[in-house]
């Protein structure tokens, strides 16, 4: 996949036929500002697939935190439970 980088001001002189090109390539445009990365234009296309595979992600990982709190509630109730901190570190970040 091929990344084109243009500085804001390019962005705005073109934006109509950088929008075209996007339709017709779907290849991301990565909008920079004092040489530094600022933005990225995307399809919609693009961003609705991203979207839809990160909210995917995010309810798998829901439903394991969900699935492993109500492993450490059931285990709390048969007495076996344990320190809330040491749980969350397991956690991680």
């Amino acid at each position: 996949m091929t990344v084109t980088i243009l500085p804001t001001n390019e962005v705005r002189d073109r934006i109509g036929s950088l929008l075209n090109r996007l339709r017709e390539t779907g290849e991301p445009i990565l909008i920079s500002r004092h040489g530094q990365a600022e933005a990225v234009l995307l399809s919609m296309d693009r961003y609705n697939a991203m979207m839809g595979l990160l909210e995917d992600r995010e309810d798998e990982l829901d439903t394991t935190l969900g699935q492993r709190v109500q492993e450490e509630r059931e285990a709390y109730l048969r007495g076996e439970g344990r320190d809330f901190e040491a749980f969350v570190v397991e956690l991680g970040p």
